[in-house]
């Protein structure tokens, strides 16, 4: 498992902080005049039967750069987590129904490349803009995009078209026909401005109009997959050193860290929350800091009441854990794939972590866009962690296998402060809590017990208690010589680790 590029250089690190973007656009989405929720039902039915309407609660109008960078640099693209000294996370599917509700069962979105002709036809077509401006906004976009404000306007022309229509007495199928493409618009905005989200902040993908064709098929798409694809991609993108700017749903991002880490940044509770919505409706975050640095070291130094590992327990009544949520695998959306691996982060089910296997295991290099669409429809059931690979059901939330947290010191580096050179791990974060339960049971201290006996073995050898040449002589010497080791090592070891302990 490499070490991110990010760790490299602390220094070059420290230089970009000042810089370090996120882009987002799903203030556009709180800020867009919307229909009325009572009088327009014709529009809400459709957007709500759509399963995307939760996608206008789920917005930040305030990001905090430095919150979302701490955890950017301890992204790893070959296990899709973060790494933090108490383990991996991940942003799995059952985080982005919980956050979201959009769903993530059915298809993935299948979308590739398409001629300008072929977007021209499908934007008059589906948005009744005459095709000649259209190919001039691709000419100013230099690409198959159209503004924001563009996509904006369509969707309240149409609104306004309908609504006239009606006070006219147009016929039903001229009413339709405006009310449809209202709605079209205002989708393609709605998932733009969100889970696909580019770091452009000004334009939307006219490829995903597609999608809202059937208006009536909308919710048949793995929308929540697609989330979370576009979001990955954009994480294993700002691994690189070049870059400092991130994209894809921001807010995601920041709902998912508030929920599992929320003692770490200023937040408060929107007032109109309430357990039926999405979780991310329940956040409202405040600036924080532009520079990860301070957030940096909280993280170098969570210990495990910091995090919580399974928080949507008093929310599984209205988003339950599904099939889907134990997929292991590659999901996909249009040309982009990414690894979901549950199996990696079974405390966040609230499972025992083990040592997991490899993600090449799950995620098999080189498979097609087709392959990775029919393992996902069809062998769903195949591809889920099964009940032996889940393991016991936790205790404490961040239970996990006996060697787990060696082994994972041996194959990341979580501890984004910079040392000298090689050095053992820290003192896993939990391990203060394990004293404390030990002392309490006044367990007996084992060094000390081996010390014990090392020296009664040494002075009946100095005393000459056994006469040299006997069995009992003999006995007592290898004794002797299985302590040494064991002792000499456990001083080497405390002597090493004393530089990652942040007391000192």
């Amino acid at each position: 498992m490499a070490i991110p590029i990010w760790y490299a250089d602390p220094n070059d690190k420290e230089i970009l902080a000042v810089n370090l973007r996120c882009i987002a656009s799903g203030k556009k989405v709180i800020n867009i005049q919307k229909s009325s929720r009572r009088t327009d039902r014709w529009f809400w039915d459709v957007v709500e039967a759509s399963g995307l309407e939760p996608l206008t609660r789920t917005n930040f109008s305030v990001l905090d750069y430095g919150l979302l960078w701490a955890f950017v640099e301890r992204w790893h693209t070959e296990t899709s987590s973060f790494h933090i000294p108490l383990g991996e996370l991940a942003i799995t599917l059952d985080d982005v129904q919980c956050l979201l509700h959009i769903p993530i069962e059915g298809k993935f979105l299948n979308h590739g490349k398409m001629s300008r002709d072929e977007a021209a036809d499908m934007v008059n077509s589906f948005l009744g803009v005459d095709r000649n401006v259209v190919m001039g906004h691709f000419a100013k976009m230099n690409g198959l995009h159209l503004k924001h404000s563009d996509v904006e306007d369509i969707y309240s022309v149409n609104h306004g078209l309908a609504d006239k229509a009606v006070a006219e007495g147009k016929s039903a199928h001229e009413i339709k026909l405006y009310r449809d493409r209202s709605i079209r618009a205002f989708l393609l905005f709605l998932v733009c401005c969100t889970i696909f989200s580019n770091k452009s902040s000004y334009y939307v993908d006219v490829v995903y109009l597609q999608y809202f064709q059937d208006l009536s098929a909308v919710r048949e798409w793995n929308w929540g997959a697609a989330a979370l694809v576009h979001l990955q991609h954009y994480l294993d993108d700002a691994c690189l050193v070049t870059v400092n700017q991130m994209a894809g749903y921001m807010s995601l991002l920041q709902g998912w860290i508030i929920s599992h880490f929320p003692g770490l940044s200023v937040w408060a509770q929107d007032p109109i929350y309430s357990e039926g919505m999405p979780r991310n409706a329940k956040f409202v975050p405040g600036a924080g800091h532009r520079e990860p640095s301070s957030y940096r070291n909280s993280l170098d130094n969570i210990q495990t009441y910091g995090c919580v590992f399974s928080p949507y327990d008093d929310h599984r009544h209205v988003r339950p854990l599904i099939n889907s949520c134990w997929f292991s695998g590659w999901l996909r959306c249009g040309n982009l794939k990414a690894k979901h691996l549950p199996e990696r982060v079974l405390r966040q089910f609230k499972h025992v972590q083990g040592i997991p296997r490899k993600p090449d295991l799950s995620a098999t290099p080189g498979m097609s866009l087709c392959e990775i669409d029919r393992v996902f429809m069809e062998e769903l059931d195949l591809r889920m962690i099964a009940e032996e690979m889940r393991g016991q059901a936790v205790v404490s939330a961040w239970d996990h296998e006996p060697g787990y947290m060696t082994w994972f010191y041996k194959v990341s580096h979580p501890v984004m402060r910079p040392v000298q050179a090689p050095a053992s791990p820290p003192r896993p974060p939990n391990l203060e809590v394990l004293i404390e339960a030990a002392e309490a049971r006044n367990d007996p201290n084992m060094l000390q017990v081996c010390r014990g006996v090392r020296d009664e073995v040494e002075r009946s050898l100095r005393e000459g208690e056994a006469v040299e040449g006997t069995p009992v002589h003999g006995t007592l010497r290898r004794i002797l010589n299985l302590l040494n080791p064991v002792l000499t090592c456990r001083r080497l070891k405390r002597g090493r680790g004393r530089r990652y302990n942040t007391r000192e």
